[in-house]
């Protein structure tokens, strides 16, 4: 039984080369090799096939029969090689793939949208999918979060969180701002104190997603003595400002998210407000996908 010739790739990228270049010496150049190296390659390829595959002459080569037949398949394979070597690098440098983002209010109205614009600019051939998502659905205690599972690469969030498995950077800090409809009498104040709420209509959220505002919320009146009376439960900040901006109640949020809204409502600063909201950064600490390590050096800033 005739065995099938065994050809290397080496030696197709020779074929390629000397009827690219019409020659050996300018194929050697072009491979960075010497012309004897080119020319024992396309022997050894010769022997194999027990033909010729170029035609010599005093005025250079040319392709035989067999060597025009096999220089089709040739450069296709080559081309398909390069191509995937080039896809590969690409992908191991970081410089394409899919990048899963989570992110809360807070950081949207602030830092992301620059960080995302720097990231996009350097790295356009990664897909990035993004998702609205509190803090309580990124990392929630005592159980596996989106960021935890896998189901994002990156979140950021409100934190310190206490989770092991996640790496964590701090990026800055937003104060509570009490925000009230422009015509309330507190919206005329320079502060106010969390005791100046006590008789007022604080609005809480219901959804799971916000359960961080409710709780610094209570723990703000708490220390003032009173506790808000949940008579009217948002879903969503939307549905709270439209309410506050008709002078139904107030809210306490984020000076970042009241920024977005300074047209419509007033926001007044709480003094001695104990407990700021520290926005991080957070990730798998197994997580060493280059896209990824790539981002992380946008958002802290080691690459610009």
């Amino acid at each position: 039984m005739m065995r099938s010739p065994r050809i290397s790739l080496q030696q197709l990228r020779a074929l390629v080369a000397v009827d690219d270049e019409g020659g050996f010496r300018r194929a050697a150049e072009r491979l960075n090799t010497s012309q004897s190296a080119v020319s024992r390659t396309i022997q050894t390829l010769e022997a194999e096939l027990g033909v010729p595959v170029f035609e010599r002459s005093a005025r250079g080569v040319k392709p035989s029969s067999v060597g025009f037949k096999l220089l089709q398949y040739a450069r296709t394979i080559v081309g398909n090689l390069d191509d995937i070597s080039i896809k590969a690098l690409t992908a191991i440098r970081g410089e394409v793939g899919q990048l899963r983002i989570a992110y809360n209010e807070i950081s949207i109205h602030t830092f992301l949208p620059k960080v995302l614009a720097r990231f996009y600019k350097l790295y356009p051939g990664v897909d990035l999918r993004l998702s609205s998502q509190g803090t309580s659905e990124m990392a929630p205690e005592n159980t596996p979060g989106t960021i935890s599972s896998g189901e994002v690469d990156i979140g950021f969030l409100v934190g310190p969180i206490v989770d092991s498995d996640l790496e964590q950077f701090h990026l800055f800090e937003d104060q509570m701002v009490m925000v009230s409809a422009k015509c309330h009498p507190l919206a005329r104040k320079r502060s106010v104190s969390a005791f100046d709420l006590k008789n007022e209509h604080v609005l809480l959220w219901s959804s799971e997603s916000w359960q961080i505002y409710t709780r610094r919320i209570n723990n703000i009146c708490r220390e003032a003595g009173f506790l808000p009376r949940p008579s009217i439960m948002m879903q969503d900040n939307d549905s709270a400002l439209a309410l506050v901006e008709e002078n139904i109640g107030i809210i306490l949020i984020p000076r970042s998210v009241a920024a977005m809204y300074a047209d419509r409502v007033a926001a007044v600063p709480l003094r001695n407000n104990p407990e700021p909201f520290h926005i991080f950064a957070a990730w798998r600490k197994d997580n060493t996908a280059p896209v990824l390590r790539n981002f992380i050096r946008v958002v802290t800033g080691e690459e610009s």
